[in-house]
């Protein structure tokens, strides 16, 4: 046999076990809701009727529908994690406690449902699955557990259901995917929270934490490469604004400032910029997917759907600022810096039919080099 086809063999086995076990390690496990309500607090009027009004918008968005996928799974999270912060009186607690645990476990059930669904898709799925569908039927039982203990407050409502495990993956209908702004084509899945003249004021820090967003990272975005420990490449401003610090940042701010009161006149103007956060954050998303098409060993993707996909995303984005440049202070940048050209990301390597985009040294290691590729 000759010694490169050995090698080319040895490799492929190489590969597929690392697939196998690294399929096992990081097959879904049954997590336990990290955290409930806080403790009722005197230190400011109960928010009782406030909870029970994002409450029922969250369940109404999942009633009478499949297990939350997309837009109204991020719905039912954000939910959750905003209303374990409200601060609600010792007769409401319990039932409060009820609810939260209903979105939580409906949560881990709606993403656990599509991490079944992207391993079934996956290129390096090694089984059929069921250690998923599982661990989603787990989450669906628990949470059936909690909805019969709050249902009698959700009246005109039911509990979603599980489909079958052989099911396709539940799309959503155009009207499902969230809210669309005037001037702007994609939907953002939760708007700002509807102003409360009982409760405090924070639109001047809502405007503080935006305009410090853009002096720290967009104004920082057009400065020189100059990192010594880069890899000797100059990169466009586009891409190191794109897979830097900030737009990490992106996400969780758009969720922190979706639950401030603000003031009514402030509240269109504060959808705008609630919408650039979460904009940002998925055209970064995707621009991390482009970047992983292009290098990893797996890959059957030269990052053409994910790159074009994140322009989309960035281009609404930059539309979205026109709606509230105003708060921007004169001297601060709030033009985004131009989308990374095409290729700018190179590929990792060359392609192997099967096995996908390959690194430099992983093409020579599987076919034996050239010194050494010779009969046995």
């Amino acid at each position: 046999m000759r010694r490169s086809i050995f090698y080319i063999i040895s490799g492929i086995a190489a590969l597929v076990l690392f697939v196998a076990v690294s399929s096992a390690a990081f097959a879904p496990t049954f997590q336990q809701m990290p955290l409930s309500m806080k403790g009722s607090s005197d230190a400011s009027p109960y928010n009782d009727e406030a909870f029970m009004t994002e409450a029922e918008k969250a369940i109404k968005k999942i009633s009478n529908s499949t297990v939350p996928t997309g837009s109204k799974l991020s719905e039912v999270t954000d939910a959750y994690y905003r209303l374990i912060m409200e601060n609600v009186s010792p007769e409401f607690f319990a039932d409060a406690n009820n609810i939260v645990g209903y979105l939580y476990y409906t949560s881990m059930a709606g993403s656990t449902f599509e991490d079944y669904h992207s391993y079934l898709n996956s290129v390096s799925r090694s089984s059929d699955g069921s250690e998923y569908y599982t661990v989603v039927d787990q989450y669906y039982q628990v949470s059936a557990e909690f909805w019969n203990k709050i249902k009698d407050k959700f009246p005109n409502m039911t509990m979603y259901t599980l489909p079958d495990a052989s099911a396709a993956l539940p799309q959503e209908e155009e009207e499902q995917q969230g809210s669309t702004l005037e001037g702007l084509e994609i939907a953002i899945p939760m708007t700002q929270k509807t102003p409360d003249p009982s409760s405090p004021d924070l639109t001047e820090k809502f405007k503080t934490i935006t305009v410090r967003w853009f002096e720290d990272y967009v104004d920082q975005a057009n400065k020189p490469d100059d990192d010594p420990f880069n890899d000797k490449t100059e990169k466009s401003p586009g891409h190191r604004f794109l897979i830097g610090e900030g737009v990490d940042w992106a996400d969780t701010t758009y969720m922190d400032l979706v639950s401030m009161n603000i003031a009514e006149d402030f509240y269109d103007k504060a959808n705008y910029i609630d919408a650039f956060f979460y904009l940002i954050s998925e055209a970064k998303d995707r621009y991390e997917g482009y970047n992983d098409d292009r290098s990893f060993v797996s890959s059957v993707s030269n990052g053409q759907e994910n790159y074009d996909n994140a322009k989309k995303y960035y281009d609404e984005a930059q539309k979205a600022i026109g709606h509230f440049d105003d708060i921007i202070p004169n001297g601060t940048n709030s033009t985004l810096p131009k989308f990374p050209e095409f290729g700018e990301v190179s590929m990792g390597g060359q392609e192997m039919g099967e096995l996908g985009f390959v690194t430099g040294d992983m093409a020579d290691y599987l076919s034996g080099g050239t010194a050494d590729s010779t009969d046995n």
